[in-house]
């Protein structure tokens, strides 16, 4: 028979025991819900980092209300019978010609600017859609030759004070510094200043996105590509991201 203290050491002994191997137990079933959250916070980061990008695939792909690879009938649709129509298919240039189709928008009202009789403004190539009664800020759309559906989109602002009309592109608007395309996209492909007009050229080539500069700062913006959705690459993506973040945790 187990004497009083011998009993009572093998009743401590099972005590211990069975505290050590709940303790164990515990620790495991911690280890498991900390195991899982983590998964759940790593997977739910993945998903919105995923949708992030998909974001700003498809926001280098639009500007001022329109999307590469849409028709001329969704232009239409969009913004109405364009005012203006460029004869080539680089707005912009001094030997540019400008039609315009409503002979209120001309501001020399010269009958040589009307739409040349035998075309309309299918015709043409670019289009140009403006804010106000003259082609101040204005926007226009370059239709490719093959598919008829718009491959690239700029935006001019050069009023002053400038307005909205452009909208923002990847973060950028009209009248932003340059530091502020450098902090959303880091440096260009390439840039050149003009020594005639001291414009400034940034030109992002690896996602089809350029600006335009005057006294470093925003005055033009344009979008080109086929209208499927671009797969830009990982570092523009990156430096984007981290900005956006930063820009939802500022107080």
């Amino acid at each position: 028979m187990l004497t009083f203290p011998e009993l009572w050491r093998t009743l401590r002994r099972h005590f211990l025991e069975s505290k050590a191997l709940s303790s164990a137990r515990h620790r495991t079933r911690s280890q498991i819900l900390w195991t899982l959250f983590v998964l759940c916070a790593l997977l739910f980061a993945a998903g919105w980092t995923f949708r992030a990008y998909g974001r700003f695939g498809d926001s280098l792909s639009a500007l001022g209300g329109m999307s590469l690879g849409d028709s001329r009938g969704e232009a239409r649709y969009k913004l109405g019978v364009p005012p203006a129509v460029y004869g080539t298919d680089e707005p912009g240039e001094a030997a540019t010609h400008v039609y315009y189709t409503d002979p209120q928008k001309d501001p020399q009202k010269d009958p040589a600017s009307a739409v040349p009789p035998g075309t309309d403004i299918n015709s043409f190539h670019t289009w140009s859609y403006d804010k106000g009664v003259s082609l101040g800020p204005h926007l226009d759309l370059t239709f490719d030759a093959r598919s008829g559906h718009v491959s690239r989109i700029a935006c001019i602002d050069q009023s002053d004070p400038p307005t909205s009309y452009c909208g923002r592109l990847v973060g950028v608007g009209v009248d932003d510094p340059e530091s502020r395309i450098i902090s959303q996209l880091g440096s260009p492909t390439r840039q050149t200043i003009d020594d005639q007009t001291g414009v400034k050229t940034m030109d992002y080539g690896d996602i089809g996105v350029t600006f335009l500069l005057a006294q470093q700062r925003v005055f033009g913006m344009s979008v080109t590509g086929t209208g499927v959705r671009k797969q830009p690459p990982l570092l523009r993506f990156v430096i984007w991201y981290a900005g956006d973040v930063k820009a939802m945790l500022r107080p």
